[in-house]
């Protein structure tokens, strides 16, 4: 019988580092590339003549935040909008004036991080080019632009809930060991926006299981203490807060501190769908004239993305989305510090759904048509780019040309 010889097994020398990074970039260049693109192009909305449009000036309310004092007397004192303040603080002192840019770039800032973090969702929930159309719907939106290129505290309200959001995802799905403490301190810090409590407190019992499992794995007393106090770093500086302005608290909640705010609850609870669909508040320095937040084609597919989730409320993203959109309402409703800025990016997240389903719908009824199919994307992404020409056009067209908006920015520092 015949002796069978096995070949011998070769063994593979392990490959250099930079040879490793060259096939990574190599197998997702198309994907970076898409990434790349889409930064310089935030990039460019965000600071596109960030100081002069409009007019060159600052408007009342801008005016105030540039002369805020910026101290850390001044932050421990009120420490409300803690990480607005902290990135106007950096900015004064790095450009070394109170001017314009050094005002409004904290709003750009977390107006990007808002943006990158809607793009996040849309990818984990919908995919690559969902995530495209529905992050180009939100970065473009009039609404988007306004608030971040707005020396204001709006932009923590535009921020909160899809950073919120963004990092429950990432507690659920990352394995790495520093994760949780990262989020607790996110968590953490959006406690200083006022109104946000309640949204932290609702992510820390969907997530209550994640961090159990990160408490169990921290099995040393040093591990655990720091996760403790990842959650619980910052309430010093609120409990001071509390301490020397007990009516504080009322703010912090999301309460008007007046009784006056109250009665008018009904109206302020209707105006926010009319802000939204029919015409947009009386604030020139942050919108133009009375046209709705939402313009015709965003309404539809967030109408859209209402209808799929309502068809598929078992779900927990839609549990999330329903509970966070009704609370946002609810506080806006209230009168207290809580914006309108608060509920948009969950719109822009209902809209992304929607459109997922449509082009969905659309290329299920033509499953082995290319033709078919290339039409239905193009149409999609053809709405979608004239729904971003119009916002834009909106916002750095007829808003800085408009009478009313020009005689609101004529404060110079």
């Amino acid at each position: 019988m015949a002796r069978q010889i096995t070949p011998k097994k070769t063994i593979q020398p392990p490959r250099p580092a930079n040879t490793a990074a060259r096939l990574w970039l190599r197998s997702h260049k198309l994907t970076l590339g898409i990434v790349g693109l889409f930064a310089v192009l935030v990039t460019s909305l965000l600071l596109y003549r960030i100081a002069t449009l409009p007019s060159g000036g600052l408007s009342g309310f801008e005016l105030q935040i540039a002369a805020t004092p910026t101290s850390w007397h001044s932050l421990i004192q009120d420490p409300f909008f803690l990480s607005a303040k902290v990135l106007h603080s950096a900015g004064f002192y790095l450009l070394g004036s109170h001017g314009a840019l050094s005002s409004r770039l904290p709003s750009a800032l977390l107006g990007a991080v808002a943006i990158i973090s809607v793009g996040l969702l849309l990818r984990a929930w919908h995919g690559a080019r969902i995530a495209v159309l529905g992050c180009l719907l939100f970065a473009t939106s009039a609404w988007t632009l306004h608030i971040s290129r707005f020396a204001g505290f709006d932009s923590s309200y535009l921020v909160a809930l899809p950073l919120l959001l963004a990092t429950q995802l990432i507690i659920q799905r990352s394995r790495a060991g520093w994760v949780p403490y990262i989020i607790l301190l996110v968590w953490s810090s959006l406690l200083f926006t006022p109104g946000l409590i309640w949204f932290v407190l609702i992510a820390v019992w969907w997530q209550r299981y994640e961090l159990h499992d990160a408490w169990r794995q921290g099995r040393t007393w040093w591990r655990r203490t720091l996760l403790v106090l990842s959650g619980l770093v910052w309430l010093p500086l609120l409990a001071n807060r509390f301490i020397t302005q007990p009516l504080a608290i009322k703010d912090w909640i999301g309460m008007p501190t007046g009784l006056s705010g109250l009665s008018g609850f009904g109206q302020r609870l209707a105006d926010v769908p009319l802000h939204l669909f029919i015409h947009g508040p009386s604030a020139p320095d942050i919108w133009l004239g009375q046209l709705p937040i939402l313009d015709v084609f965003t309404l539809i597919v967030t109408i859209l993305g209402i209808v799929f989730y309502t068809r598929h409320w078992r779900s927990s993203r839609a549990h999330q989305i329903g509970i966070y959109g009704l609370l946002s309402f609810l506080l806006i409703g209230l009168g207290g510090s809580v914006t309108l800025s608060l509920v948009i990016p969950l719109l822009y997240l209902l809209a992304g759904s929607g459109l997922s389903w449509l082009l969905r719908d659309w290329l299920t009824r033509f499953p082995n048509n290319p033709i078919a199919r290339a039409v239905g994307i193009a149409l999609i992404t053809t709405a979608v780019v004239t729904s971003c020409v119009y916002n834009l056009q909106s916002y750095f067209v007829a808003w800085p040309h408009s009478s009313t908006t020009i005689s609101h920015f004529m404060y110079q520092i």
